[in-house]
C-alpha cells in the first residue's frame, strides 16, 4: 500500500509542488522507514528521500533541507527500530544496488543522511537516558556493524568510482569524514578509531593524486575535531597492556615517559589519530611532489591550529602536544638524504664517529646506513591485536561524562609530570636505546624534496623542538646512540641553511626573476589560456599573501620563496588563476616589504631556537663533551654547528645571541681550543675575524669583544704565560682571509683598534704582559695586511703575487703552520693558472716542512727507539724496505727535509726552520705527512712528471709498512707501477710539453722601482711562443702604467740603461733554452731530465765585426750568454731571478763548428729514436743534402775548408770542422738508410732524389776538402 505513493513521489518533476509540505513529507517518510519492516518498502523510502534531496539541490534549495535537519527533525523509534539504524542499513543497500543514478545521488548527498543519523543518535541517547552510560553500551552491536559496513561501502565507492563520479565521490569522502569526526562525541572512541582506520586502509600507497587528495581531505577534517588533543593522549586501559613495566620506584628515567620519535604500532596504539596522520604523511613523502605537498600542508595546518589554540597556551600543554608530533623527527631522519640543499654545503648525515661538517657529501652513506634500515618496516594498517585493543577503548581518557564539558579532559595535559632530571652526569647508568624501525613506506625514494617541502618539514621539526619540554629532550639525548646525536645536530645545520636570511636585495631579486620568468613564458605561449603579457603582475601578491589556510593543499606551495617548477608548474591552472593584471604595483611593493620582514623574522627565530637547543645540550652534557680533553667527535660536531651561525647570513639581533653563546661555550670548554689539536681554535679565529670585517658596527664590536675574551681565556689557560695558540691561529686565519674574503679595510682596522682598547682598559691585566702580547699580535696582523695591500695591487700579476706570498712564507720560517698556509695559497694560484708543476713543488715543500718538524720534535727518534727494542727482543735485525734505509739504518723520515733532496735540491730551504714557541703549537704526525704526500702525487700526475711519483711514494710506503696496512701498500705499489708504465710510454716521445723558458728584464726606475734592472727566467706552459708572452706582459704592464708608457725590446742585445728614455717602462723578452755542459748533457738522456732541476740557460745573439746584425757565413759571429738562476726549475715560483751571467763570443769558424755539431747531433738523435719521426727526419735530410750556393752546410764548407780560405783560420779549428763534416756525411748516409726502410712506394722517387743530392753533396765536399 505504501509503494504506490512512494513511486508517485519519485516521479515528481518539480520539487516546488511539495516544498510547502516538505517537513511533513520527510517526517512521514522517516516514520514509515522505522515502522515498516518490509525491506522493499524501506528501500523505496530511502530512494525517495535521496530523490527529494537531489531535486532540492538542483533547485538550489539546500537551505530548506538543512533547516529541516536542524530545526524540525525529531527521531522516532518503533519496536527497537530507530531512524539511525534503518538509514544506515538502507543507505548500504542503495549503495550496493545496480542503479548507478541512485548510487551517485546517495554519494553526492550523503551529508543529509549522516546529519539525520547523527541527530537521531544524539536524541536517542537523551531519550533513553544513556548519556551517562559507558560508551561501549550506548549503541547495540548490530547498529555498529551496519555503520561499519556503510563506511566501508562508501570507501569502496570513493576508491573505485572517483574517475567516473568525481564530484559525487568527493562529497561522499568529505561527508564521511565529517560524520566520523562527530561520532567521537556519541560513540565508543575505539570503535570510531577502527572505522577511521578501515576507511583509510582502503587507500593504497600507489594511488593517484586524486585519491591522495581525498585521503588527506578526510584526515584533515577528522583531525580538526575540537578535542583532537585529548583524543590523541595516551589512554590507560586494562584492554591495552603497557609493554614497558616500570622497574623500581627509585629509577630516575622511565622509558615510558620519553616521547616516542618513531612511528611504531605502539605509538599508534596510544595516540591513534595523530599516529594515522603521521603514518600517511610518511607514506606520502615517498610519493610524487604534488602528493607530498598535500600531506605536508595538512600536517602544518594542524600544528598551527594547535599552536594558536587558547586552551593550550600554557608551555606545559604545548610541550605535551609536541610529544605527540615527535615521530615527525624520525621521519625527517629517514628522509634527510632528500633534503633540498641548493647553494649550500652538500649533505649526507654521517653516522660514523667522524662528526665534522667537512665530511658531509652527497654520497649514499646515509641512505645505506640510516635510511635503508627502515625500508622493510612497512605496515599499511595496524595489526589486528592493536585494532582489537582500540575497539575496546573506554572513555577513561576523557574525564568528563558530558561531552559538552569535555574541556575538563585537558587536565590530563597537566598530569603525568616528567620524572626526568637535568643531571647529565648520570649518563653511565642510562642505557642507550636504538631507534626502532619507522613506518615510512614500502620503497624509499631518493629524489630530492623541493625547497617548499624541505622548509615545511623543517619548520614543523623546529616548532616541536621549541615547544617540547627540556626534560624530554635531555632524556632523549641521554639514550640516543652517538650516530643519532650527530644526525640531530646535522638537522639543526640544515635548518640554519634553509632558513638563512638572504637579505632584502636577494629576496627581491629572486621574486623579480620568477616574475619575469612567468611573463616571458606567457609571451612565448607556454602559459595556456593567457591573453596578456601584463597578466603576471598579480602573481607577487598571491605569493606574498598566501599562508597556511584551512584549505590545506590549495595554497601548499606558498610557504617559501616562489619556485617555478618547469612545465608542470606553468600549466597549473591555479598558477594561471594567480596572474591578475588588476593588482597595482604599489600593492606588490607592500607585499614584498612584508615578505622580506617575514623572512627576516623567521631566520632570526630559527637561529634563536637552535641556539637554545645547543646551549641546553652543552649545559647538560659537559662531561660527555669534555672526554679526551675535549678532543672528540661529539665536541667537533657541536662546535661545527656553532660555527655555522657565523658562516651564513644572520640578522644583527641574532648575532648578538650567537656571540653570547660562543662566549659561554669557550668559557665552559677552554681545553677544546687551547690544548691538543688546533683545528677548533683555528676555525673559531677565522670566523670571528670575518665578523670583525662586518659592515655593522655593533657586530664588529661584538666580534672584537669575543676575540679579546678568547685571547684572555688563552692567557689564563696557559697560567698567564702567553697566548701562543690564539696568536698563531689568528695570524694564520688572517692569511687565509686575505685570499678568501679580502679583509684589511677600515672596518677591520676599526676592530683591531677596539681590541687594543679592551687590552688597555682591562684593569685586571695591568700587571701582566697580556696587554703587550695583544698589541704585538695586532701589530703583526697589520704587517700582514700591509703585505696584503701589495698583493691587492699586484692581483693581476701572477708572478709578482706569488713572489709576495713567497716572501711572507719565508718570514714565517719559525712557524710551520703559517709557512704552510702561504705555500698552500701559492699552490692554489699556480693550479688556477695551469702551472701544475709549480703547484706540485709547493706541496712537496710543505711535505718536507712537516717531515723536518717531526724530526726536530724527535718524532722519528721515538719510533726508532721503539723499533730497536722490538728488534732486540726478537733477536734479529731486518728491514723490509731496502730502498728506505739510510746509511745508519734509520728511517728515511729521520732525515727530515733531506729525504726529499733527490726530488729537488731547492728543498733545503725547509731546513731553515727556527725553533721557538711557534713550533710548540703545531700538531703534525705521520698521517698528516702521508695526506700531504698523497696530494703531491696527485699533482705530479696532473703535471705529467711521472718520474717523481715513485720518489714521493717511498716515505708513504715506510709509514704503511709500520702500520701493517697491506691493502694501502698494495694500492701504492700499483700506483708506482702505473707511473713507470706511463714513463715507458712517453719517455723521449716528445708528447710531453714541459714548457718554454724566457729571459725577462725590466728597465725604468720610475716604473719598476725595486724591480728595475732585474732579470728573471720565466717558465711558461706548453708551447708558449715569444709573441704570446710578450703580448701578455705588454697587456699586464700597460694596464698598470698606461699603454703609451710601455715598450717591448725585441732583440737580445745587452741593454745600457743610460741609453733608454726614462719616460718609458722597458721590458726585454728573450727566448732561452736549458744549458748543459758536455758531460752533464750525456747524463741527461730523457726529455724529463732535460727539464728537471735546471738552473742554467743559454741564448745567442748574432753580430758582425762591421756592426751589422747579420752577414755572410765568413763574417757572421755570435755571442753566447749563459744565465744562472738562484734556484732550480721547477720551483715554488714560475719565475726565478738571474744571479749571474757569462758571455762568450764565437768567431765565424767557431759558429760553423757549433752549427754543424748541432746538425750532426740532431740527425743522430732522430735516427736512434724508438719510433722515428719520419716527417722531421725528411725535413732535416732535405736541409742537409740539398746543395745550395749561399746557404746550408756547403756554405760553411766553401767558406772555411776551401784551400784559399782555410789559410785564414787556425789549423786546429779547420781540422775540427773537417772532422765534423765527415761525421755529418756519415750521419746523412745513415739517415737516408733509415728513411729508405720506413718509406712506402709513393716516396721511392723522392728517396731517389735525396740519394742523388747526397752523392752530389759528397762529391762537392770531396772537392772542397781535397779528400776522396
Amino acid at each position: 500500500s505504501f509503494l504506490h505513493p512512494l513511486q508517485n513521489l519519485l516521479r515528481i518533476e518539480k520539487i516546488h509542488v511539495i516544498m510547502n509540505f516538505l517537513p511533513v513529507v520527510l517526517n512521514q517518510l522517516l516514520w514509515v522507514l522505522v515502522q515498516n519492516s518490509d525491506d522493499e518498502v524501506t528501500t523505496a523510502v530511502t530512494r525517495v528521500l535521496t530523490n527529494i534531496v537531489a531535486k532540492c539541490h538542483e533547485e538550489q534549495l539546500d537551505n530548506c533541507i538543512n533547516s529541516y535537519v536542524t530545526y524540525v527533525f525529531r527521531t522516532k523509534s518503533f519496536e527497537e527500530r530507530t531512524v539511525h539504524e534503518e538509514l544506515a542499513k538502507n543507505m548500504t543497500g542503495l549503495l550496493k544496488s545496480n542503479d548507478q543514478v541512485t548510487v551517485k545521488q546517495v554519494l553526492k548527498h550523503s551529508w543529509f543522511f549522516f546529519a539525520v543519523i547523527l541527530k537521531s543518535m544524539a536524541q536517542h541517547l537523551v531519550d533513553t537516558k544513556k548519556t551517562k552510560v559507558s560508551r561501549t553500551q550506548r549503541f547495540p552491536e548490530p547498529f555498529q556493524t551496519e555503520l561499519d559496513t556503510l563506511v566501508m561501502v562508501l570507501a569502496d565507492h570513493v576508491v573505485w568510482k572517483y574517475k567516473d563520479a568525481f564530484e559525487e565521490t568527493r562529497n561522499a569522502n568529505y561527508s564521511t569524514a565529517r560524520f566520523l569526526k562527530r561520532c567521537f562525541t556519541f560513540m565508543d572512541r575505539g570503535f570510531v578509531f577502527k572505522m577511521v582506520n578501515n576507511y583509510i586502509s582502503m587507500f593504497g600507497t600507489g594511488d593517484g593524486k586524486t585519491l591522495h587528495q581525498f585521503k588527506f581531505d578526510f584526515l584533515q577534517e577528522v583531525c580538526h575535531h575540537e578535542h583532537f588533543i585529548p583524543l590523541c593522549l595516551p589512554i590507560r586501559s586494562s584492554h591495552i597492556p603497557d609493554p614497558v613495566t616500570p622497574s623500581e620506584s627509585t629509577q630516575e628515567y622511565r622509558t615510558s615517559d620519553i616521547p616516542e620519535y618513531t612511528l611504531t604500532n605502539e605509538f599508534c596504539r596510544k595516540h591513534f589519530l595523530i599516529g594515522v596522520l603521521l603514518r600517511e604523511v610518511g607514506f606520502a613523502l615517498q610519493e610524487d611532489q604534488d602528493i607530498r605537498h598535500l600531506a605536508l600542508a595538512v600536517l602544518k595546518n594542524l600544528m598551527a591550529k594547535h599552536s594558536f589554540d587558547d586552551r593550550y597556551a600554557e608551555p606545559a600543554k604545548q610541550a605535551q602536544i609536541a610529544n605527540l608530533y615527535m615521530p615527525l623527527y624520525g621521519m625527517l631522519l629517514d628522509n634527510m638524504p632528500r633534503i633540498y640543499m641548493k647553494d649550500m654545503f652538500l649533505f649526507n648525515i654521517n653516522t660514523s664517529n667522524q662528526g665534522s661538517r667537512d665530511d658531509l657529501s652527497t654520497a649514499g652513506g646515509f641512505q645505506s646506513q640510516t635510511a635503508m634500515k627502515h625500508a622493510n618496516s612497512v605496515d599499511t594498517s595496524f595489526s589486528k591485536d592493536v585494532l582489537n585493543s582500540i575497539a575496546a577503548f573506554s572513555s577513561i581518557a576523557i574525564s568528563a561524562a558530558n561531552h559538552a564539558d569535555s574541556r575538563a579532559s585537558l587536565a590530563s595535559l597537566e598530569s603525568n609530570p616528567s620524572t626526568t632530571e637535568k643531571n647529565s652526569e648520570r649518563t653511565d647508568t642510562c642505557e642507550k636505546i636504538m631507534r626502532p624501525l619507522s613506518l615510512i613506506g614500502s620503497t624509499l625514494r631518493f629524489d630530492k624534496l623541493d625547497q617548499a617541502e624541505t622548509r615545511s618539514l623543517l619548520m614543523c621539526f623546529l616548532h616541536i623542538m621549541k615547544t617540547i619540554s627540556e626534560d624530554a629532550l635531555i632524556s632523549y639525548w641521554l639514550r640516543a646512540p652517538f650516530s643519532e646525536i650527530t644526525d640531530f645536530f646535522s638537522i639543526l645545520e640544515v635548518c640554519l641553511q634553509n632558513f638563512r636570511y638572504l637579505g632584502k636585495r636577494n629576496i627581491v631579486r629572486k621574486i623579480a626573476a620568477a616574475f619575469k620568468f612567468v611573463q616571458a613564458t606567457q609571451n612565448n605561449g607556454t602559459l595556456k589560456g593567457s591573453n596578456s603579457s601584463g597578466q603576471a603582475s598579480g602573481l607577487l601578491s598571491q605569493w606574498m599573501h598566501s599562508t597556511s589556510s584551512h584549505d590545506g593543499h590549495k595554497h601548499h606551495r606558498s610557504q617559501t620563496l616562489p619556485i617555478i617548477r618547469g612545465k608542470n608548474a606553468l600549466s597549473n591552472p591555479k598558477l594561471l588563476q594567480m596572474i591578475d593584471s588588476s593588482t597595482a604595483s604599489s600593492s606588490n611593493e607592500t607585499d614584498i616589504v612584508q615578505y622580506v620582514d617575514t623572512e627576516a623574522n623567521i631566520a632570526t627565530e630559527v637561529s634563536l631556537t637552535i641556539l637554545d637547543l645547543l646551549c641546553l645540550y652543552t649545559l647538560n652534557h659537559q662531561r660527555l663533551l669534555q672526554q679526551s680533553d675535549c678532543q672528540n667527535a661529539l665536541m667537533k660536531k657541536v662546535f661545527d654547528t656553532h660555527m655555522l651561525f657565523l658562516q651564513i647570513n644572520q640578522s644583527a639581533e641574532a648575532l648578538k645571541h650567537v656571540f653570547a653563546a660562543l662566549r659561554l661555550f669557550v668559557g665552559k670548554f677552554p681545553s677544546a681550543f687551547f690544548q691538543g689539536q688546533a683545528d677548533l681554535c683555528g676555525s673559531l679565529c677565522y670566523e670571528i675575524l670575518k665578523c670583525c670585517n662586518h659592515r655593522s658596527r655593533s657586530t664588529q664590536t661584538e666580534a672584537s669583544a669575543l676575540l679579546y675574551f678568547f685571547m684572555r681565556k688563552n692567557f689564563e689557560f696557559n697560567k698567564q704565560k702567553s697566548i701562543v695558540r690564539s696568536h698563531l691561529q689568528l695570524i694564520k686565519a688572517v692569511s687565509q682571509l686575505i685570499a678568501d674574503a679580502g679583509i684589511g679595510g677600515s672596518r677591520f682596522q676599526h676592530s683591531l683598534a677596539i681590541i687594543n682598547n679592551f687590552a688597555n682598559g682591562d684593569k685586571q691585566m695591568k700587571n701582566v704582559n697580556f696587554p703587550a702580547e695583544v698589541k704585538d699580535l695586532t701589530k703583526r696582523i697589520r704587517t700582514v695586511l700591509m703585505a696584503t695591500a701589495q698583493m691587492k695591487e699586484h692581483e693581476k700579476d701572477p708572478e709578482m703575487l706569488v713572489d709576495l706570498q713567497y716572501s711572507l712564507a719565508n718570514s714565517y720560517a719559525s712557524t710551520p703552520e703559517l709557512r704552510r698556509t702561504w705555500l698552500e695559497s701559492m699552490a692554489k694560484i699556480h693550479a688556477r693558472n695551469g702551472d701544475l708543476s709549480e703547484a706540485a713543488m709547493c706541496y712537496i715543500h710543505i711535505a718536507a716542512l712537516i717531515a723536518e718538524y717531526l724530526k726536530r720534535k724527535g718524532y722519528w727518534k721515538m719510533e726508532r727507539i721503539c723499533t730497536s727494542r722490538m728488534l732486540l727482543e726478537d733477536g734479529q735485525v731486518s728491514d723490509s724496505n731496502v730502498l728506505l734505509t739510510t746509511y745508519n739504518g734509520g728511517s728515511l723520515f729521520s732525515m727530515g727535509w733531506p729525504a726529499f733532496l733527490s726530488i729537488t735540491p731547492n728543498i733545503k730551504e725547509e731546513g731553515a726552520m727556527k725553533e721557538d714557541s711557534g713550533m710548540q703549537d703545531t700538531p703534525y704526525n705521520e698521517n698528516i705527512l702521508v695526506e700531504q704526500l698523497e696530494l703531491c702525487v696527485e699533482y705530479l700526475w696532473k703535471s705529467e712528471r711521472y718520474e717523481l711519483i715513485a720518489e714521493v711514494n717511498k716515505p708513504i710506503i715506510a709509514v704503511f709498512e709500520k702500520q701493517r696496512d697491506f691493502k694501502r701498500l698494495s694500492d701504492l705499489y700499483y700506483d708506482i707501477h702505473r707511473s713507470y708504465l706511463k714513463v715507458a710510454e712517453v719517455v723521449n716521445s716528445e708528447k710531453r710539453l714541459f714548457g718554454r723558458y724566457y729571459r725577462v728584464a725590466f728597465y725604468g726606475q720610475g716604473f719598476f722601482e725595486e724591480e728595475e734592472g732585474k732579470e728573471y727566467i720565466y717558465k711558461e706552459p706548453k708551447l708558449t711562443g715569444l709573441s704570446e708572452i710578450s703580448q701578455r706582459l705588454m697587456k699586464l704592464y700597460a694596464d698598470k702604467f698606461g699603454i703609451d708608457n710601455v715598450k717591448i725590446i725585441q732583440d737580445s742585445n745587452k741593454v745600457n740603461p743610460k741609453d733608454l728614455d726614462p719616460k718609458y717602462a722597458y721590458i726585454q723578452v728573450t727566448y732561452v733554452t736549458p744549458f748543459f755542459e758536455e758531460k752533464e748533457a750525456e747524463d741527461r738522456k730523457t726529455d724529463f731530465e732535460m727539464h728537471h732541476n735546471i738552473n742554467r740557460f743559454v741564448f745567442e745573439t748574432p753580430f758582425t765585426l762591421s756592426g751589422k746584425k747579420h752577414g755572410g757565413v765568413e763574417e757572421q759571429c755570435k755571442r753566447r750568454t749563459i744565465l744562472t738562476t738562484s734556484h732550480l726549475f721547477p720551483y715554488v715560483k714560475k719565475r726565478i731571478q738571474v744571479i749571474s751571467q757569462t758571455s762568450t763570443e764565437l768567431n765565424p769558424i767557431e759558429v760553423a763548428i757549433d752549427e754543424m755539431s748541432k746538425k750532426v747531433s740532431e740527425l743522430n738523435q732522430l735516427c736512434t729514436m724508438e719510433e722515428v719521426d719520419m716527417i722531421r727526419l725528411q725535413l732535416k735530410l732535405q736541409g742537409s743534402v740539398s746543395v745550395k750556393v749561399n746557404a746550408g752546410p756547403m756554405a760553411y764548407a766553401r767558406a772555411f775548408l776551401e784551400e784559399t780560405n782555410a789559410k785564414r783560420y787556425p789549423d786546429n779549428q779547420v781540422k775540427l770542422l773537417k772532422e765534423i763534416f765527415r761525421q755529418f756525411a756519415e750521419a746523412c748516409g745513415h739517415a737516408l738508410d733509415v728513411n729508405e726502410r720506413l718509406i712506402k712506394e709513393d716516396q721511392f722517387e723522392y728517396q731517389g732524389e735525396m740519394k742523388s743530392h747526397y752523392k752530389d753533396m759528397l762529391s762537392e765536399l770531396s772537392a772542397v776538402m781535397n779528400e776522396q
